[in-house]
């Protein structure tokens, strides 16, 4: 690579890495090679780890055959690896040949077993190894077993009938198999480090537009198509938000269209962070830390470029949206035109028109509400702990009111739960945990519909075991500071209101000239496609409505079903853009998995491939499931650490002020608009 290229684009690699990759292409190319070293030295009557004693008499081990077999296996590694380093550092400072395209890889592995077995094993051989192999062979003892009985024999080579004196005295034959076993090394040590680095190693960015590509030749005909006298005409696929289902469809993109250079990617969301919605509720209790479900969506953006911004306007029929983004006051907005759209824009809470709640509950929708309702369960406790005198007012302060019986409200229920009793027992004295009520309000006549009548009732039994009151049959009509009022006419007296009572898609999504259903989701035909746009415009997530055709509802808007559209939606686009005579569009089918929900206290239900599981087997199911699908490495690690951390210590009871319960009041505000 010049300097001159170097100021059209750049490298997002390093030397380390490159070292790495081949170094471990090289161990394991070492150790491929025993196979062929064992097959010829076995045909030869030889014993197979002649190699290994060899290389230890070089290095002077001669104390017992075992220590100079295992010396010389080490020395046989290090001297893979060394080589597999030097070779490192050789191509990425030259970088004649780009191992991310895997031909590449296995030309350079070919060249690299030659250069190899030149450079290094003859001259090694013919003046170190062939002496040693001679007096090794020579001194050896034979084991070979007649009639059952096993003798040894000390075995002379100094006849020529036998292929052990042809082959320590033929250095062509020699040298023939050598080279072919340092084929084999450099194919395996070549397409190793090939398939790794294209998984894991080099991009090629762009500094024009910020992308990247996995291959250097890739990333030089975009430069020449692109930004060259003549610009091509790009395919743009434009993605609207940044959840579950519009990162999918990214990652799924740009595995698709890696090294295509006429396809361009853009996605656009209100917050340059991913979500991992699942585990808000154990955010809102404190065992896990609110950056650790957090992804930066920069993160995922190798082959697309992303935008911070809220989407204001979206015209179907003449392929453009317009996008705005805040510079301290002022609002500046951009019109970005498509080919093919995505619309992943998700949902906002549903208060179902009533004011009263919404300026007076909390809600679980975002990180901010998380952090909010953390926030004002551990300022009511210390609150009721300078109250505790006045008994009623300590009451209202200690009684939190969750409306919604679904896995969202079930789920808040449960973490909240186990937060206020533990907090209450280890920190706030004054306080007694059988004071606490937590209080789900459900409007149906069970918990849990999504899950079967024997789940949803194990599930109620768990609940109220823990403490937690259901009131079912039982509907929220009005709420104020300090009381709920239900349609039965009673009030509650609390301070704490949580509305976990139902979703509905944004304002502009209802607002497109299109099918909807009656809570605004735009109705999907069976490809994804809005009806109408065909072969140009998508839908998945929160925001569409799809038909089971097996059960002719609709499916429900869970993580689950919107990676699975995702993955459909992709399908649909390369075939719209590549389509071919014999390919077809992908039907949206999908038949759920299961559902699992957590009820605390290391207590779950569930249904898996259709059986049902329950207690701590479905509580563990459901951490092993969601953490498999958190998006990175380090994630994965941070929870699990944060998990276990919560096994062996008490949760913090530390407030941060830095989202207040008027920025929730506001946000909840402005959904009514």
């Amino acid at each position: 690579m010049t300097r001159n290229s170097q100021a059209i684009f750049r490298v997002d690699f390093s030397l380390r890495r490159e070292v790495f990759f081949v170094a471990i292409g090289a161990i394991i190319g070492a150790i491929t090679m025993v196979a062929p070293i064992t097959f010829l030295y076995t045909g030869l009557g030889l014993p197979y780890y002649l190699t290994w004693m060899v290389f230890g008499h070089v290095i002077g081990v001669y104390s017992s055959p075992t220590s100079s077999i295992i010396t010389g296996i080490a020395v046989h590694l290090i001297t893979a690896i060394s080589i597999g380093i030097a070779l490192g550092v050789f191509l990425y400072k030259t970088g004649i040949l780009n191992i991310s395209k895997l031909s590449n890889g296995l030309l350079y592995g070919l060249l690299a077993g030659s250069i190899v077995f030149v450079v290094f094993f003859i001259p090694v051989y013919q003046f170190i190894l062939a002496p040693e192999i001679t007096r090794t062979m020579a001194a050896m003892k034979v084991t070979t077993t007649s009639q059952g009985k096993e003798y040894a024999t000390t075995t002379t080579i100094t006849t020529t009938s036998t292929p052990q004196y042809h082959y320590a005295n033929n250095f062509t034959v020699i040298m023939i198999v050598w080279l072919l076993i340092h084929l084999v090394l450099g194919t395996v040590l070549g397409g190793v480090s090939s398939c790794i680095s294209i998984r894991f190693g080099s991009r090629y960015r762009c500094a024009k537009c910020d992308i990247s590509f996995s291959r250097i030749d890739s990333l030089q005909k975009h430069i020449q198509l692109v930004h060259g006298t003549t610009p091509i005409q790009l395919k743009r696929i434009l993605i609207l938000g940044g959840g579950f289902g519009g990162i999918e469809v990214l990652r799924q993109l740009q595995k698709a269209f890696q090294d295509d250079v006429d396809v361009d990617i853009t996605l656009v969301s209100r917050d340059n962070f991913f979500l991992f919605t699942p585990m808000l509720p154990e955010v809102s209790s404190g065992m896990i830390e609110t950056r650790h479900i957090l992804t930066p969506v920069r993160t995922f953006c190798n082959r697309a470029k992303f935008y911070e911004a809220d989407v204001d306007a979206i015209d179907l029929k003449n392929k453009h949206v317009v996008i705005a983004h805040a510079i301290g006051k002022q609002t500046r907005s951009h019109r970005l035109k498509y080919d093919y759209l995505v619309l992943a824009l998700g949902g906002k809470t549903n208060f179902f028109g009533m004011t009263e709640v919404a300026n007076n509950a909390l809600t679980i929708k975002s990180i901010g509400d998380a952090i909010v309702l953390r926030n004002h369960i551990i300022s009511m406790l210390e609150q009721a702990d300078i109250e505790h005198e006045d008994i009623e007012l300590r009451r209202c302060l200690m009684t939190f009111v969750i409306v919604g019986g679904g896995f969202s409200g079930v789920e808040v229920a449960g973490e909240l739960n186990d937060f206020v009793r533990e907090s209450i027992e280890h920190f706030y004295h004054n306080l007694d945990r059988i004071d606490a009520r937590v209080i789900v309000v459900n409007s149906g006549d069970r918990i849990l519909p999504e899950v079967i009548e024997d789940l949803a009732q194990f599930a109620l039994q768990q609940l109220r075991k823990n403490g937690i009151e259901v009131m079912l049959n039982t509907r929220l009509i009005g709420a104020a500071q300090d009381t709920v009022k239900l349609n039965n006419g009673s009030l509650i007296s609390c301070n704490t209101l949580i509305w976990a009572g139902g979703a509905l898609p944004d304002k502009l999504i209802g607002n497109l000239p299109c099918d909807h259903d009656k809570s605004g989701r735009i109705v999907a035909n069976k490809y994804l496609e809005i009806n109408g746009y065909e072969n140009s415009a998508f839908v998945v997530g929160d925001c569409a409505c799809v038909t089971d055709p097996h059960t002719g509802s609709p499916y429900p808007p869970t993580a689950q079903h919107a990676l699975r559209q995702a993955k459909v939606a992709t399908k649909n686009i390369i075939f719209a853009i590549n389509g071919k005579p014999n390919d077809r569009k992908i039907i949206f089918d999908y038949k759920t998995k299961g559902v699992m929900a957590l009820i605390g206290k290391r207590n779950g239900v569930g249904i898996l491939l259709g059986h049902t599981v329950h207690g701590f087997t479905a509580w563990w199911l459901w951490r092993l499931y969601y953490l498999g699908i958190l998006p990175t490495t380090e994630k994965k690690l941070r929870v699990t650490v944060d998990w276990i951390i919560d096994l062996f210590f008490k949760r913090d009871v530390t407030r941060l002020k830095t989202f207040t319960e008027e920025d929730s009041v506001k946000a909840s505000t402005e959904i009514l608009r």
